[in-house]
């Protein structure tokens, strides 16, 4: 049988089985999310369950059309920059937290606890926001916490 790339919605690497398809997508998903234990859960297993106490809630550009779509995301919202430092511009106002630098993470953690209640993390890429938000999640961060997907840094650029 041959395989198709179910990469609409934010799925990649997520192989139905034709014809018929693959009956349950989300059990294949959490399967294949939970045997690569170093990357667990994966961006695929987050996009199905939403935010929980492992996953941050998933914000593709495609729902983006305007900041206000991003600032109404809750209150007290703050954007979340995890590109490396080496990226010298960043849009006004937002955090710059290295996702390679976990100091650097607990210590913006520690700042903002008080003063925000919802973090929007971007990067370059998608994959990269959806790493460095599952790692402010472990390292404690509670509140809503969404990772700019399938487009990053210019894309916010052009909204702020």
């Amino acid at each position: 049988s041959s395989g198709i790339n179910a990469e609409y919605g934010g799925f990649k690497n997520v192989d139905s089985y034709y014809p018929g398809g693959f009956p349950d997508l989300q059990a294949k998903v959490e399967e294949t999310s939970e045997q690569d234990t170093e990357n667990y859960p994966s961006k695929n297993w987050c996009y199905i369950t939403g935010r929980s106490d492992i996953c941050p809630t998933p914000l593709p550009r495609s729902y983006v059309s305007t900041a206000d779509d991003i600032l109404s995301l809750g209150d007290k919202v703050k954007l979340v920059d995890v590109r490396p430092r080496s990226y010298k511009q960043s849009i006004k106002g937002a955090a710059r937290v290295p996702a390679n630098k976990k100091q650097a993470m607990k210590k913006f953690l520690k700042k903002v606890k008080e003063d925000v209640e919802t973090l929007v993390v971007f990067c370059e890429i998608g994959d990269l926001a959806f790493e460095g938000a599952k790692a402010i999640i472990k390292l404690g961060w509670e509140g809503p916490i969404y990772f700019f997907d399938n487009g990053g840094y210019k894309d916010l650029k052009k909204l702020f």
